[in-house]
């Protein structure tokens, strides 16, 4: 449930998520299928388990290459548009949810990882989804860590390239493990000890924004499915029964009047293309 680090890829919840994120790109079937011919070829069961083990993460696959070329056939971009699908669509919360938390996977996290791991296989990424990761890496519970680690794949210096393998540089959890102090861990008073970190999502909240919380996807959610509206105050036309007006900056949000713009703008300027250009 934990993290031995502040990283991406050093939690449980990132391994759980990149091992149902491999199944749905298919590789669960690929790499059966090749265990299947590795066997019928005369290999050992044991060389075929040490040989042949395929994930959407570099860092646990036997064969990045293979991996890429299959993810770049057309899946990829098909995960990519579902994911993205899924994080634009608005989430509802129950009684359970707002009593307990969410226990589900985050859309916007997902979304986040998936990009992650194509860059450790150095998988051609759409201009339009590394787009949006740029709007978005900060958001979904991403800690801090994990979130200057995107920053740095995304805008540079010495950021990702399509068709370059991307190295987050994460330690592996038995690398950060072993990278703590050497120290008896202290009791929590409750009859266990604590060994690491909470980890995203999940039961513990770590302060970071979610994808309920956020309003970077809120705001992105209200363009998608409200484009019609004024941003400000949700309004469909102007006080005379005129257009609504446009952002001149990026011209995909709408507003009644500009004063309703400059409100909105701290919200806007988030995923605005020209966020840098002040009103």
């Amino acid at each position: 449930m934990g993290a031995w680090g502040y990283c991406l890829f050093q939690s449980d919840h990132d391994f759980d998520m990149v091992s149902d994120l491999s199944h749905e790109a298919g590789l669960t079937k690929l790499g059966k299928d090749a265990r299947v011919s590795a066997k019928a070829a005369g290999k050992s069961d044991e060389d075929i388990e040490r040989d042949i083990f395929y994930s959407i993460y570099a860092n646990l696959c036997s064969d990045p290459e293979l991996v890429r070329r299959h993810l770049d056939s057309g899946i990829l971009v098909d995960m990519i548009a579902k994911k993205e699908t899924k994080m634009l669509t608005p989430r509802t919360t129950g009684l359970k949810e707002k009593l307990f938390g969410d226990w589900s996977t985050d859309p916007c996290y997902e979304y986040i990882l998936l990009g992650a791991c194509a860059m450790t296989l150095g998988c051609q990424l759409p201009a339009t989804y590394l787009a949006m990761l740029k709007k978005v890496y900060t958001e979904g519970g991403v800690m801090p860590d994990g979130q200057r680690q995107m920053k740095k794949a995304l805008f540079g210096p010495g950021g990702y390239k399509n068709g370059e393998p991307y190295d987050f540089k994460s330690k592996t959890i038995l690398e950060e493990a072993n990278s703590k102090p050497a120290k008896e861990p202290e009791d929590n008073g409750r009859g266990f000890m604590l060994m690491n970190v909470p980890g995203p999502g999940g039961f513990f909240n770590t302060g970071m924004t979610t994808t309920s919380t956020s309003l970077v996807i809120k705001e992105l959610r209200s363009q998608l499915n409200k484009p019609n509206e004024c941003g400000g105050c949700g309004v469909a036309s102007r006080p005379k029964g005129e257009a609504l007006l446009a952002c001149g900056k990026c011209k995909n949000r709408k507003y009644c009047s500009t004063s309703c713009q400059k409100k909105h703008w701290k919200i806007h300027e988030k995923v605005c293309e020209s966020a840098k250009v002040s009103l």
